[in-house]
């Protein structure tokens, strides 16, 4: 393995630190690593500080973390974790790609989950790694090809991968009006919705918190003109096909 994320490590004080973008030089790439294991995220800066072309410059152990020091910072590409404490890495990827769209999120995480991995891609991720599955030299690759504007994700992956964009294919090719108001991740809700998940299952099965699925279907209430589950999960099967 790469890293060992089951040892147990208590955080230091200092977890968080960051350096703002004019102290760096303007060829560098800067990044910023977030995960809520201290030896994960010192294994990954002492992976990339071999590279010249390459600054870490914050870390955090949370998906608030990685908000508040993406707004301060604006690093051109995140490393983020999944599970973390306070809220998940793909849950913070979705307010970071609204809100700071110039910094690229590349997720690191142990899940090979086809739906995390869904998730993660609607959420805005531009690329997903699998801890164990890549080598120092292939993160330095990686952060490079997320800060040119490409995407990556581990190759075992791939098959799911294209499944997901087949089925989205499909199923957006009846998609009008009002339903197309609705973004991807209210649309991934409302296909959860029409299959019977409660609000609590699809929390899991999209690793976000159950109050994030609440706003997600008053959003899509208002923008359907909806009044209850019932006409969701009726009317939501027209939306979908």
């Amino acid at each position: 393995m790469f890293f060992d994320d089951s040892m147990p490590v208590a955080l230091p004080d200092n977890a968080v630190i960051g350096k703002n973008r004019h102290e760096s030089r303007p060829d560098e790439i800067r990044v910023l690593i977030i995960d809520d294991n201290f030896v994960v995220r010192r294994g990954l800066q002492s992976s990339l500080e071999f590279d010249p072309a390459i600054e870490v410059v914050g870390e955090g152990s949370s998906g608030d973390e990685a908000i508040d020091l993406a707004r301060d910072l604006v690093p051109d590409v995140i490393l983020m974790d999944i599970r973390m404490p306070d809220r998940d890495g793909i849950s913070a990827t979705e307010v970071i790609s609204d809100e700071s769209p110039t910094s690229k999120v590349l997720i690191l995480t142990w899940s090979e989950d086809p739906e995390h991995l869904r998730s993660a891609v609607l959420a805005g991720a531009k690329g997903y790694l699998v801890h164990g599955r890549f080598s120092p030299e292939r993160l330095s690759e990686a952060v490079h090809v997320i800060h040119e504007g490409g995407a990556l994700i581990t190759p075992m992956l791939a098959p799911a991968l294209l499944d997901f964009v087949r089925a989205g294919t499909q199923g957006g090719r009846g998609r009008s009006g009002s339903g197309s108001m609705l973004t991807p991740r209210e649309l991934q809700v409302l296909e959860y919705i029409v299959v019977g998940k409660s609000n609590r299952e699809i929390a899991e099965i999209l690793f976000i918190e159950e109050k994030t699925v609440k706003n997600h279907i008053s959003n899509i209430y208002s923008k359907l003109h909806l009044k209850n589950r019932y006409e969701a999960i009726t009317r939501g099967r027209d939306h979908l096909r």
